[in-house]
């Protein structure tokens, strides 16, 4: 039962066959069109026009992989982060991966990925492999919430995969980080869905959850730069708001590291 109901999670998905490794070969008339990966995961690709114009532009550019949170999808996490804005503005491409479920196996969380123990850290990887046939240089991953989580397990288990992990109002959801991994926090204080100070069992994630201040000591030797945001909840930050997240783990991403 379980293996049936993971196969209509997966492939309740769109029947777009896959797409071909260049910018060249995509769609004409889609800035985002889903790439369908053999296993029939898929992830939104974001292209900007200066790209979809020439596609040879791409060839080592900068790419981001955003992360939705859980009981969302890619389209809500391009809508309510804003990062095409930016992409178009730097000509960088930006891939939205879909969870299982509306989740992504970060470890003890959350939702049906956990549950049926997805392997979204496989996931990712083939993601990011892909965005890099298309001539995607250095890739950072940026995730809100149970994404968050995702981010710092794909990090933490493939360090050399990723340039730079960003996380807004999540926290580590496995033991420990197999490597050094460089990554910006953002938290608010009256966040009461991953709280800082953790749980021994959340019951509206049922879940275990991890007190943020040990993040770092799971990651050691990383540089893992933590900000609290307050008086903040568990959202993503919207105009108006002191800290413009978007703009914050862009300009993080895009930041050469220095090591």
């Amino acid at each position: 039962m379980l293996l049936l109901s993971l196969v209509v999670l997966v492939g309740a998905a769109s029947t777009t066959a896959p797409l071909a490794g260049a910018l060249s070969d995509l769609p004409a008339g889609t800035t985002d069109p889903r790439v369908v990966l053999d296993d029939g995961r898929e992830y939104v690709l974001h292209v900007p026009p200066g790209l979809r114009r020439d596609p040879t532009r791409a060839q080592g550019r900068p790419a981001l992989v955003v992360l939705h949170g859980l009981d969302t999808d890619p389209a809500d996490a391009a809508r309510s982060t804003g990062f095409d804005v930016l992409a178009d503005r730097d000509d960088d491409l930006v891939a939205y991966p879909a969870g299982v479920g509306h989740s992504f196996d970060a470890g003890l969380c959350c939702g049906p990925a956990a549950r049926y123990g997805v392997d979204d850290v496989d996931f990712l990887v083939r993601v990011v492999q892909d965005l890099r046939r298309r001539g995607a240089g250095r890739v950072s991953v940026v995730g809100f919430s149970n994404g968050g989580m995702m981010a710092y397990r794909l990090a933490c288990e493939r360090p050399g995969l990723v340039d730079s992990v960003g996380v807004m109002s999540g926290t580590l959801e496995i033991p420990r980080c197999d490597g050094r991994i460089r990554a910006l926090h953002l938290h608010g204080d009256l966040d009461t869905a991953v709280p800082l100070e953790g749980a021994q069992h959340s019951v509206r994630l049922d879940a275990f959850l991890r007190k943020v201040s040990t993040i770092q000591a799971a990651a050691p030797g990383s540089r893992i730069t933590f900000r609290l945001l307050s008086p903040f909840r568990h959202r993503w930050t919207e105009p108006g708001d002191p800290v413009d997240a978007t703009a914050e783990f862009w300009a993080f991403a895009r930041m050469s590291d220095p090591s």
